[in-house]
């Protein structure tokens, strides 16, 4: 069985490992143990939290995405393991060298299955999604016409009422989905990482800046699961502008969340890694049909 579990730290504590075991000692609580490789993501949201070296390097031999969070709580920073697979040195060449029409191709394969699912979602919440289903068929290569955000536009306003995704800061709605994303971005690194891929190297992002391109392009067909989360919350009337636990928690349940995949539903964790292989046997084979991307149940 596949790691799974989600830690969330918010308060004061020593964090260890003993035995092969996360240990969380808190002053006010009991000892808390839990066996590492039941973990995916350690989130650590209290900066009086202190870790051990030990901890720390199995989390890295046990690829555990660690995250800490600036003042605000949300996730600033990530800590994924470096040279795991013993492949590293031939994926990374091969990577490096993938040719411009794969990686136009590849780009137009993530879009249209993500307007699939934004699509799709729209219609699970009874909306009218014609008007990005409509693009879904006309998205070509390396989406020259930009159909992503044009269909951004349209699916924002229809999903959410009065709403402008990252211009409204104290919107609830945008901190809830900027906190479920970089969870979900995380997940996607860490499996990049373990298959030998440098997530520095996107075929559609490619920002100096960005160390995480590669995943900033495989997340796309994956975020409209935390819209869905965001927008089942907004309509329990649970989101305010200090996220509590019960929405965070909900936020880093999305890794555990389903989705399509061929002939199966898998959790949203593995799909990471189903993408993550597929995307290396697609660029070994030059070839986007090896790519393998989700959609919603």
């Amino acid at each position: 069985m596949s790691a799974w579990r989600t830690i969330l730290i918010t308060k004061p504590c020593r964090l260890s490992m003993k035995n092969l075991q996360f240990v969380y000692e808190s002053r006010d609580e009991e000892i808390v143990t839990v066996p590492l490789e039941d973990i995916t993501v350690i989130v650590l949201e209290s900066n009086q939290a202190s870790m051990s070296v030990a901890l720390l390097s199995m989390c890295a031999e046990k690829n555990i995405a660690l995250f800490t969070c600036d003042s605000y709580h949300m996730p600033n920073g990530l800590f994924t393991p470096f040279h795991q697979h013993s492949r590293l040195s031939q994926i990374s060449h091969i990577q490096r060298d993938i040719k411009l029409p794969l990686k136009k191709q590849i780009w137009q394969k993530i879009i249209t299955q993500k307007l699939t699912n934004q699509s799709q979602l729209l219609k699970y919440f009874k909306k009218d999604n014609f008007q990005v289903e409509v693009l879904v068929d006309k998205v070509k290569s390396g989406d020259s016409e930009n159909l992503e955000a044009l269909g951004a536009r349209r699916y924002w306003g229809i999903l959410f009422d009065d709403f402008t995704r990252d211009q409204k800061k104290g919107d609830p709605r945008n901190i809830a989905l900027n906190y479920g994303y970089a969870i979900l971005r995380g997940a996607v690194a860490r499996s990049l990482v373990s298959y030998g891929l440098l997530p520095t190297f996107g075929v559609f992002h490619n920002s100096d800046l960005n160390a995480y391109n590669l995943a900033d392009d495989m997340i796309e067909p994956l975020r409209p699961m935390v819209d869905m989360v965001v927008k089942k919350l907004e309509i329990e009337d649970e989101l305010d502008v200090h996220l509590g636990i019960s929405v965070k928690s909900a936020l880093l349940n999305v890794l555990v969340m389903q989705m399509r995949l061929g002939s199966e539903n898998i959790t949203i964790l593995n799909i990471c890694d189903i993408m993550a292989h597929s995307f290396v046997k697609s660029i070994r084979l030059n070839s986007v049909g090896s790519l393998k991307l989700p959609s919603i149940v």
